[in-house]
């Protein structure tokens, strides 16, 4: 099957942290045999290579070209709105397009990204977030024959539909759950003092990911008595970086990295770690989390939006939302009980082959290639 990506993103030398998930199924479809042409939708043509990847970038008219050059049986549309709906309108309704929904595309993030209602990034992402509410509204009225939309969870999928106030035709979405890719995330048994051992490998451009209730859990448990056997690595990057990690510079065990890392690097921090600290306040899925689970890390994070779809207590720390408090004690609580932290290792690394792993999603996402090639 000839599969044509079409994407906001996609991984570059220079910018890591750019829908890499896009490129591990990349990887896993080709593996499959399946030939893919990666597209990034772009103000900007250029070319580029990354890995095994060639990515083609530019607007909708260079996008056409590149259809027509490669002439797919499909179109995996990732991101897709407005504007990626837009482009592809000029190309012949016989090709089917699968669109997958990752959040912003129908989510009224901004509330969360931004919660200053000053801010003016917030007002701008509201203005998009109305942009596509009429859109989508618009689309629902006359759904095209040859759209189908993906959703990474059911949370995401209600939570969308809410957000524009209209539901969708039933026979055009389904759930699917980003894969994870379980052979670089493998799972090696956890030894006990990696409980002591937390990772945070997050981006810094927004609320959403909370990094400053990971900051403020830290702070708090600076004043327990096990506060100095734990090591902290804290690694990401975005404007909010300095500002929000201020507080936690004063202490020695705690290592501060400002840079991306590589998926191979990320699987290494993955290995000497134990506790994966990542709260969030509005999830459709959590890749990163899941693949950290994948590794046999114990996540700590918020029982929000679409988390509890994929951690539960007995494979991870859940709190309520904006619970630094909760996010301390249930580090601390695992350090002063070692069987429970090694049981929710093995329990996170059990869930994600049972639930997300990528031989078991990407034979799903191909079938529905492929069934709507054929017309099913």
């Amino acid at each position: 099957m000839r599969i044509f990506l079409l994407c906001r993103g996609y991984p570059s030398k220079e910018s890591l942290y750019n829908y890499p998930f896009l490129h591990r199924r990349v990887l896993w479809y080709r593996k499959f045999g399946h030939e893919v042409r990666v597209f990034v939708l772009s103000n900007k043509a250029r070319s580029y290579r990354f890995e095994s990847s060639h990515v083609e970038t530019g607007n909708g008219a260079t996008l056409r070209d590149a259809v027509a050059r490669f002439a797919p049986d499909c179109i995996a549309a990732h991101g897709i709105a407005d504007d990626l709906w837009a482009a592809l309108a000029g190309l012949p309704k016989r090709i089917p397009v699968l669109g997958w929904v990752h959040g912003s595309e129908f989510i009224a993030l901004y509330k969360t990204n931004y919660p200053d209602p000053n801010d003016p990034r917030r007002q701008k992402q509201q203005e998009i977030h109305a942009r596509r509410k009429q859109f989508w509204r618009g689309l629902v009225r006359d759904w095209p024959d040859n759209l189908k939309l993906v959703f990474v969870s059911q949370n995401a999928a209600e939570r969308s539909q809410q957000d524009i106030e209209c539901p969708l035709p039933t026979d055009s979405w389904s759930v699917i759950h980003n894969p994870i890719d379980t052979e670089l995330f493998d799972y090696k048994e956890k030894m006990a003092d990696q409980r002591f051992n937390v990772l945070s490998v997050r981006p810094y451009t927004n609320w959403t990911y909370a990094n400053d209730l990971a900051v403020a859990a830290i702070v708090r448990m600076s004043a327990h008595p096990l506060f100095a056997r734990f090591s902290f690595r804290m690694v990401g990057d975005g404007d909010l970086f300095e500002q929000v990690l201020a507080p936690v510079r004063q202490f020695e065990n705690v290592t501060l990295e400002r840079r991306f890392l590589t998926q191979a690097e990320i699987s290494a921090a993955h290995k000497e770690n134990g506790v994966f600290l990542v709260p969030t306040r509005a999830d459709t899925q959590g890749v990163s989390r899941d693949e950290a689970m994948s590794s046999g890390l114990v996540p700590v994070t918020n029982a929000v939006a679409a988390v509890p779809e994929f951690v539960s207590p007995d494979c991870g720390c859940l709190v309520p939302p904006s619970d630094a408090v909760g996010l301390a004690d249930g580090i601390l609580e695992m350090a002063q009980k070692t069987d429970l932290f090694l049981e929710r290792s093995r329990q996170a690394a059990a869930r994600v082959r049972r639930q997300s792993a990528a031989d078991i999603i990407i034979p799903v996402e191909l079938a529905l290639l492929a069934g709507k090639r054929a017309g099913v």
